[in-house]
């Protein structure tokens, strides 16, 4: 039912619209389990792996734009972090005997559309759109490796542990805040931008019909699609309010409101 992340694409997110408030006055508290809808090994790590070896990718090319050589410098460090973290992924593709370019290759064009789509228009956006975008995913994938065996789920969450970067973002972004109030106003905006494209996107990864108990061959009219895809949403909603509560605490972390 994943064709993994498949739809972090610009016209999933046109596709995709969240059901009138009035109808979704029936709050769902209930924790999801992810576990059933969990992709297989392979195609987990190799979305994963992909996505931080761009973040590498997206750091290093920002090395030349920071602000202070100070800046620079500490950025190359969480750069070499960002790309730990890669290599210990791609170790274990390695380890299940799949070469990670191999596992890699069916999600390059995706995660590139993506990235493309949240581009930041300076260093400052750039560093704003890694601090909450990729710890918004590194949330969900952590969440999500529940359907992973013991060893490779725990090595995953390992491998996402580390804090180098999202503390370096925390430093020097509300630094260059405090002396810049204008700055200030465009990261907010920015950030809840960033944050409302990802959850669609992420909603969008899910299979409705399957989140809502409804085989894909069964013939639906419109409205009984309708309700499909209200009741999926309302199981969704647990999930979405921890990752949205991830968000805000980043935010908060930068003075700025989400």
């Amino acid at each position: 039912m994943f064709d993994w992340l498949k739809r972090l694409l610009p016209k999933a997110a046109s596709r995709f619209a969240l059901p009138p408030r009035e109808e979704r006055a029936a709050r769902n508290t209930s924790k999801l389990n992810l576990k059933p809808y969990a992709p297989d090994a392979k195609s987990f790590l190799g979305q994963l792996t992909y996505l931080q070896l761009s973040q590498f990718e997206i750091l290093t090319n920002e090395l030349k734009f920071a602000p202070t050589t100070a800046y620079k410098a500490e950025l190359s460090e969480a750069a070499a972090k960002s790309f730990d973290q890669y290599r210990s992924l791609a170790k274990l593709l390695a380890g299940m005997g799949v070469d990670p370019t191999d596992a890699m290759d069916p999600y390059t064009e995706r995660i590139a559309t993506m990235q493309s789509r949240l581009s930041g228009t300076d260093w400052y956006e750039t560093i704003i759109k890694i601090y909450l975008v990729h710890g918004l995913l590194n949330d969900f994938y952590r969440r999500l490796s529940v359907g992973l065996p013991a060893e490779v789920r725990s090595s995953v969450e390992k491998a996402l542990g580390d804090k180098t970067f999202e503390k370096y973002a925390v430093k020097v972004l509300t630094q260059s805040m405090q002396n810049d109030a204008q700055l200030s106003s465009r990261l907010a905006l920015w950030g809840r931008r960033l944050m409302g494209d990802v959850l669609l996107e992420l909603r969008a990864t899910f299979d409705n019909r399957k989140l809502a108990g409804v085989t894909k061959a069964t013939k639906l009219s419109a409205e009984q699609e309708r309700e499909v895809n209200l009741n999926a949403y309302s199981k969704l909603e647990p999930l979405i309010s921890e990752l949205i509560a991830a968000h805000s605490l980043r935010m908060v972390a930068l003075g700025l409101t989400a």
